[in-house]
């Protein structure tokens, strides 16, 4: 896939291997990541990354439910997930 950023798909390898917790692709992507961009670039990237898990957590904290729209749009997804329970659509209903 062509992103159109400089080191796309090697920044997508390093994100993928974060979300799978796998530690020796993280440092292969990571190597990768530093010869094409910079081992200023790991840092950025590692920090987006590690962002975005923070702002899951604190939304899952929070309790933060999907607004009418977003539940729309994301039901066949959440629904092939299994994350789709008739107290989960009462609770979107409700806000």
């Amino acid at each position: 896939m062509d992103s159109g950023v400089r080191g796309g798909a090697t920044l997508i390898e390093f994100a993928e291997a974060i979300v799978a917790r796998e530690p020796m692709r993280i440092g292969a992507a990571a190597d990768a990541v530093a010869r094409i961009l910079g081992i200023e670039a790991v840092a950025d990237a590692a920090g987006v990354a590690s962002n975005f898990e923070r702002m899951v957590r604190i939304a899952d904290a929070t309790g933060i439910s999907l607004d009418a729209r977003m539940a729309d749009a994301s039901e066949d997804v959440r629904e092939s997930l299994g994350l789709v329970s008739r107290e989960a659509a009462q609770e979107v209903s409700r806000h």
